[in-house]
């Protein structure tokens, strides 16, 4: 047989082949829906907040704490959560202006990302509401979420341990401004490797 017919067929087998595999690419479990995204967010700031969409994975904009600003964000129902350090905002309650229907599910502490795997029966959502605080600067009144980036752990009388000592936050469901789409979050990080606070990572994934 002529060999150059050999070489050619074979160069077309290899073709065909590859072509295959990459169309196989394309339907790994990377691409699929309820994929596990893992997210990072420069939240170090003390009084910008960063929204983030769960459809697009991306962080849609960033605005400084103020009345405006707040109305602006609260107006849009483009974003699902927000981070600010360790506060979380979910488009929700007395925050929006735009009938978004967010808020979060907190999970007991038993339950871990990988086994849940669907939206629990009964599932619960607490929607954002003003939360007054006493700081070093005196009293301050947000709208925000229960849900936080991290816990303090506190001594036998309820008061922070100092220096502040980080726990991890329990596994949390956020419902989308839409009301209709679910996605699970476990926060991995809080400092970077410099020990820089608000350099926060999480992963997500949607529950169907």
């Amino acid at each position: 047989m002529n060999k150059k017919f050999i070489y050619s067929a074979f160069a077309i087998l290899s073709l065909v082949f590859t072509a295959s595999c990459s169309n196989d690419d394309d339907s790994q479990p990377g691409n699929q829906p309820g994929e596990t995204k893992e997210m990072d967010i420069d939240a170090s700031s003390k009084t910008e907040w960063h929204y983030y969409s769960f459809a697009t994975g991306t962080v849609v904009g960033s605005a400084d704490e103020s009345e405006a600003n707040n109305a602006a964000w609260g107006a849009r129902k483009d974003w699902d959560i927000a981070i600010q350090r360790y506060n979380i905002r979910t488009n929700s309650g007395s925050f929006t202006t735009a009938g978004a229907k967010g808020g979060v599910c907190t999970l007991d502490a038993k339950t871990s990302f990988a086994s849940l795997k669907a939206l629990p029966e009964g599932a619960t959502f607490a929607e954002d509401k003003a939360i007054t605080s006493e700081g070093m600067g005196g009293t301050t009144t947000t709208v925000c979420s229960e849900a936080t980036v991290i816990l303090f752990k506190t001594d036998d009388s309820g008061s922070l341990v100092m220096p502040p000592v980080y726990l991890p936050a329990p596994v949390y469901i956020f419902r989308t401004a839409s009301g209709t789409d679910y996605y699970k979050v476990r926060f991995t990080q809080y400092q970077d490797e410099n020990k820089v606070a608000g350099k926060v990572r999480f992963d997500a994934a949607q529950l169907f």
